[in-house]
């Protein structure tokens, strides 16, 4: 019971104070937690339509007050940070993170190009694509994130299928290609339990993600990518359930990114 994937207001689409997400945390017997907010996007030389992570002045501050809940909690706190990766921006993302000490880095993808496919306000654009081409670019958008070599952690795997638009042929292939590259970079996937709250109701990744995963030897972990209070944890017992099913016998945990095995 860990949850890795926790942001903050300063993101511009969360709510709730860090205080009151570890309140949550305790209150529901979690065992570790930790904060990965948005890396700010002004400081990889990229500026989305609309504002979806912090400020670059507020990074040291979002740092620091990471660090100043772990002091005071008896809780393990860790403090992570939620990158976009941005092809053709990974010298660049490498010499930035590399000035901050951090437990974990979650690298997501949220932009195809200037499209952010994840957010509300701009679903309609899915209608203007191709479904097989779409999920084709993503994952191999995918794959490059995985062989940069700059994250520890990849984000909501699949969140391509957020809003249920889905290819209409066979891409298991495309898959068991995304997996073998996954595997070969050695980067951990993270179980995200939002796909339950979103249009498409699933988590990411999905069950057949988690099986070639689990095949493949593939280290998950564990996040809620909770943007209130009352979301920290939400869905963590029925993923750790599903992950016993399947087989796994761990997750992933991380402290100055490094990692460590907590049993099931």
């Amino acid at each position: 019971m860990i949850d890795y994937h926790l942001h903050t207001v300063r993101c511009c689409h969360a709510t709730g104070s860090m205080d009151e997400y570890l309140a949550e945390a305790q209150a529901k017997g979690l065992q570790e937690i930790g904060f990965a907010d948005h890396f700010p996007l002004a400081l990889l030389e990229f500026a989305p339509q609309t504002q979806v992570t912090m400020n670059a002045g507020e990074l040291e501050i979002y740092l620091r007050d990471v660090l100043a809940l772990r002091e005071r909690s008896d809780l393990p706190v860790r403090l992570g940070v939620e990158v976009d990766y941005l092809p053709g921006r990974e010298a660049l993302t490498g010499k930035v993170l590399a000035r901050y000490a951090l437990d974990y880095c979650i690298g997501s993808i949220h932009f195809l190009g200037d499209w952010d496919f994840t957010h509300p306000r701009y679903v309609s654009k899915y209608g203007a694509y191709d479904a097989d081409k779409l999920y084709r670019t993503y994952f191999k958008t995918l794959q490059a994130l995985a062989e940069s070599g700059l994250f520890d952690i990849v984000g909501h795997l699949d969140v391509i299928k957020k809003y249920a638009f889905f290819p209409k042929n066979d891409w298991e292939d495309l898959l068991r290609e995304t997996c073998r590259i996954l595997a070969g970079s050695k980067i951990c996937v993270e179980l995200n339990t939002a796909g339950w709250r979103a249009p498409v109701k699933e988590a990411y990744p999905s069950e057949a993600f988690l099986r070639e995963c689990l095949r493949l030897g593939i280290p998950v972990t564990l996040g809620s990518d909770a943007h209130c209070p009352q979301d920290v944890g939400a869905g963590l017992s029925q993923a750790v359930s599903l992950l016993k099913e399947l087989g796994f016998s761990g997750v992933t945990t991380f402290a100055g990114r490094k990692r460590f095995v907590l049993p099931l």
